[in-house]
């Protein structure tokens, strides 16, 4: 129980994927691993170099392997900071482990996008990725401007957070996007998709900060 304890982050996991498939499959996969050599830098490792074979993968049109593996990137993801927690190896570095996981997401976006563009000769997919990368890296903006500001994090401020992070725009899901429109011989329509997906999250992150923010700011005592 301690160990288990030891592993889960303060705030818990996030989406669908994350909570019901992969927090129980990693929480295995490191008891396995807490009493080996396997450092977390290590895993931070394996996992980068999985997800831009990812990159190459959709770049180079092999959409469902690609897919595929995004999953398992995904799984993996979980793995370093849960190892480093569990053999209290955290570290502030570990931090930065956040920004690559968003180089690598978008690297995906656009890898997918310059296929669909070379192979369609449309300009829609450019287009769509552009559009997820803004959105994205807009929400992220208020998530993180929340989580500096009030201390804690939006996921789990209040009980429509904690409802929505569930279905919030995240890798995770975006993955789900990308392969049901694989599945269904129509890839294109997954950065149309992901870009509807990413707008909501938007508009609801940007909502729910402002109005959190707005209260912090009439409630005396609060930061």
């Amino acid at each position: 129980m301690e160990l288990e304890r030891k592993m889960e982050k303060e705030k818990g996991a996030s989406d669908l994927l994350a909570y019901y498939v992969h927090q129980p499959l990693e929480n295995r996969i490191v008891r396995r691993l807490v009493y080996t050599p396997v450092t977390p830098n290590q895993l931070t490792a394996i996992t980068n170099v999985a997800a831009y074979c990812v990159t190459a993968l959709f770049y180079l049109g092999h959409l469902l392997p690609a897919s595929a593996l995004s999953f398992a990137v995904g799984l993996m993801d979980g793995l370093d900071g849960k190892l480093a927690r569990a053999k209290d190896m955290t570290s502030k570095l570990g931090k930065m482990e956040h920004a690559l996981d968003l180089l690598y997401e978008f690297s995906w976006l656009a890898a997918l996008a310059l296929y669909l563009n070379r192979s369609t000769g449309s300009p829609a997919p450019l287009v769509y990725c552009l559009i997820s990368v803004i959105l994205i890296a807009f929400y992220r903006y208020c998530y993180d401007t929340f989580g500096k500001t009030m201390g804690t994090s939006l996921d789990t401020y209040g009980r429509f957070e904690r409802v929505f992070r569930r279905i919030a725009g995240r890798r995770n899901l975006y993955n789900i996007h990308i392969l049901a429109a694989i599945l269904i011989g129509a890839p294109e329509y997954a950065l149309m998709s992901i870009t509807v997906h990413a707008a909501l999250t938007a508009a609801v992150y940007a909502w729910r900060t402002a109005v959190h923010l707005h209260a912090a700011d009439r409630t005396p005592g609060m930061i």
